[in-house]
């Protein structure tokens, strides 16, 4: 039983206690009477509580397409170092410098995690006829949702996923020593066309260190294996672990 159906039980006995003392004394088979129509009267208040405190059931997804978006690189709107509000996610991150290639190697990651994770069928922008993928990041960056929204109506996606790197620093040294480890941060969102909501969206963000440095996260440091991660598995990893939480149907 809940706290809400606890305290319903709790504050309705003291109620209904509180009038049974006060009623006057009379007969006592009508005091009996009395008794048990608050007992009833008990029974049938705590059974609305309970309903009414019920939790309602999801909206279902209604997805089966999804439209996905290249990932477009924040250094285009962002200088360098800066502090920035992620924009698919409402958290505060730092832009840093973005191997060349790191959208592309996403691209494919997300769209394999499609195919071997997921039962929607996933259309990839980039792949689309008629469309340059060379000014395809520059055409939707900065885009608002109401324009990815359009987009997806206009290929007759049920659902738009988007993303923005951050960061994605390659490591300095190799697997048993680095200088400058790697860095990576990204964030993503998936947006329904019907009522054009966002119904997930997750960011990652993280700097490997040395397991001393992190007690905390030994299971995570040993499950990518004992040694210093370039930023493409460091971004991999990153991106299985928050894809874990993708909706399904």
């Amino acid at each position: 039983m809940n706290n809400v159906n606890m305290r319903c039980l709790v504050n309705t006995r003291y109620e209904w206690w509180s009038v049974l003392t006060h009623l006057k004394t009379g007969n006592k088979w009508q005091r009996m009477a009395d008794f048990k129509l608050f007992v009833w009267a008990a029974v049938a208040f705590c059974i609305l509580g309970c309903a009414t405190s019920s939790p309602t059931r999801p909206r279902p997804l209604n997805i089966e397409t999804v439209l996905v978006l290249p990932f477009t690189m924040a250094t285009q709107r962002y200088e360098i170092g800066s502090t920035v509000r992620c924009l698919e996610c409402d958290v505060m991150v730092q832009t840093g410098t973005i191997e060349v290639g790191a959208d592309e190697f996403m691209n494919r990651k997300l769209i394999a995690f499609f195919k071997e994770k997921t039962p929607y069928t996933a259309i990839p922008l980039w792949t689309v006829e008629g469309i340059s993928s060379k000014n395809l990041s520059q055409s939707i960056r900065g885009s608002d949702r109401r324009l990815l929204v359009q987009m997806g109506k206009s290929l007759n996606a049920d659902a738009v996923v988007s993303g923005t790197i951050y960061r994605f620093r390659q490591r300095v040294g190799t697997q048993m020593s680095v200088s400058t480890p790697a860095s990576v941060a990204f964030a993503m969102e998936l947006i329904r066309v019907a009522d054009g909501l966002v119904i997930w969206n997750r960011a990652f963000d993280q700097t490997q260190q040395s397991l001393d440095k992190d007690l905390f996260k030994i299971g995570t440091f040993l499950k990518r294996g004992v040694k210093w991660l370039t930023a493409e598995e460091l971004a991999a990893s990153g991106l299985h672990e928050t894809m874990a939480s993708f909706p399904l149907p």
